[in-house]
């Protein structure tokens, strides 16, 4: 087979020609670059038939819908018909194994932006049909949103360990184990000392100093293990920029401003280390306290950008904004119910000795609690009308968590088929197995030569391997 070899096809009927190094270049994972790169017997297995007159690879498919993705092997441009449902025109794109996103940026379809999805798929997404002609910046953007190859798995890979590597050195080192002891004296401004004296030792240090001046930190090892994963988050977020195609675009996208938020609180601490503040010093300070805690709790977002790489964390994403309506509405009800059975329960129960419904706000945490049916059991009223409101305000949570839920179910089941079928493109690693749909289960006896190749073939194992082989 040589490499500008004509293919002949025949979809639903209709001829298409076409060089087979248009199919290899232009998007070489899709069916019809597996198809001319098979020997002749292994493509009559792929094909519904073969016309042996005029040479013609017979599929039953659309010819209609076919004639896009011909012009996209002719012209590098996927664009979809305006007279076409988009999920129809989804399937058939999943049938021949094309990713949506090599669909041109005008066609891109309009379920995405109803889901809240921002495509990362544009002109630096679709390869080139010369893939000498890419620049640097299109190479490195698509190595880094993940374009299969074995340098690419590897980065992800990497991304993903640093993730967790971060967070389970943020989780213990909370632990007290993992911890070493720090105090401060007000008789020495160098403020820290660190404690290295025997257990016994510091138990007697401590009762010369306040409970106030005893600091426990983690092991200076979690430092350096999350100053590691600092430094290559950092590169990851600078090297996605410096590529992105849009700049500004990439700037207020979802994922790039979680990445953005878990390296921030580092390099502030650092900044105000080089100004000459101490972080725990601030902490003494009235509403400086309030800033060190908010920079220590961002640091947990970081095991948010597992959300770039996991399949059923965007599909659950995409699900709560596709149900944003409904969640609204649930909210606003229970809102609703809150402020009416914690006024009723107020004033039921506000004159019983030692109630803690002194004010509606105060009630405000036993409604939540009841309507959505936890019930701590903390607080909890004490007359019969009080336990009267109490029913009703749980048959009310019940109603009103229970109703919306049927929707959401529904919403979460159309966006995973959309999500896992390829409608929202490829690039989320390790996501769910599917079976390939450009591969078409073949009925014994569908055409002659078919059957004459099944009688050469001894059994389905041979078959088998003789398309594996190509």
């Amino acid at each position: 087979m040589t490499q500008d070899e004509i293919i002949s096809l025949n979809i639903g009927g209709s001829a298409f020609k076409c060089r087979a190094s248009l199919f290899r270049n232009q998007s070489p994972n899709a069916k019809l670059a597996h198809f001319v790169d098979c020997p002749h017997e292994a493509r009559l297995l792929m094909c519904d038939s073969y016309f042996q007159a005029t040479g013609e690879y017979f599929f039953e498919r659309s010819a209609h819908l076919f004639k896009s993705i011909y012009q996209m092997y002719v012209n590098g441009g996927l664009h979809r018909p305006m007279d076409v449902c988009e999920f129809e025109f989804s399937n058939e794109l999943a049938y021949w194994g094309i990713s949506e996103g090599e669909m041109s940026h005008c066609c891109i379809p309009r379920r995405h932006h109803q889901l809240g999805e921002v495509p990362s798929i544009d002109e630096f997404n679709r390869k080139p049909l010369d893939p000498n002609s890419e620049t640097w910046r299109q190479r490195i953007f698509r190595f880094c949103e993940g374009d299969g190859t074995l340098g690419s798995t590897i980065f992800t890979f990497l991304s993903i360990c640093f993730v967790l590597i971060s967070v389970l050195g943020l989780v213990l080192g909370s632990v007290q184990e993992f911890q070493v002891l720090i105090r401060t004296s007000q008789q020495n401004d160098s403020t820290m000392q660190l404690l290295n004296q025997s257990e016994a030792a510091i138990v007697n240090e401590i009762t010369e100093f306040n409970e106030e001046q005893i600091i426990w930190e983690p092991h200076p090892f979690f430092t350096y293990l999350e100053t590691t994963c600092i430094i290559w988050f950092s590169i990851e977020y600078f090297l996605r920029f410096s590529v992105a195609p849009r700049r500004c675009q990439f700037m207020f996208q979802l994922m790039n401003i979680v990445d953005l938020i878990a390296i921030i609180p580092f390099y502030l601490e650092m900044f105000l280390a080089l100004c000459g503040f101490d972080v725990e010093s601030l902490s003494n300070i009235k509403g400086a306290f309030l800033v060190v805690r908010i920079l220590r709790v961002l640091r947990v977002v970081r095991i948010l950008k597992l959300g770039r790489y996991s399949s059923g964390m965007r599909t659950f994403a995409l699900t709560l904004r596709s149900s944003a309506r409904q969640l609204g509405m649930m909210g606003m009800v229970l809102f609703t119910g809150v402020i009416f059975f914690s006024t009723l329960l107020y004033f039921v129960e506000k004159d019983e000795p030692q109630t803690p419904f002194t004010s509606i706000p105060a009630a405000f945490w036993w409604a939540i609690v009841t309507m959505s049916t936890v019930g701590y059991g903390d607080y909890v009223p004490v007359t019969i009308p009080g336990k009267l409101i109490a029913s009703g305000a749980i048959l009310s949570g019940v109603l009103v968590l229970a109703l919306p839920i049927t929707i959401i179910v529904d919403n979460f089941m159309k966006v995973s088929g959309s999500f896992h079928s390829g409608v929202f493109g490829q690039g989320a690693a390790f996501s769910m197995p599917q079976r390939n749909p450009s591969v078409r289960s073949q009925r014994p006896g569908s055409h002659p030569i078919q059957n004459d190749i099944q009688k050469k073939n001894n059994n389905n194992l041979t078959q088998s391997n003789s398309y594996q082989k190509c």
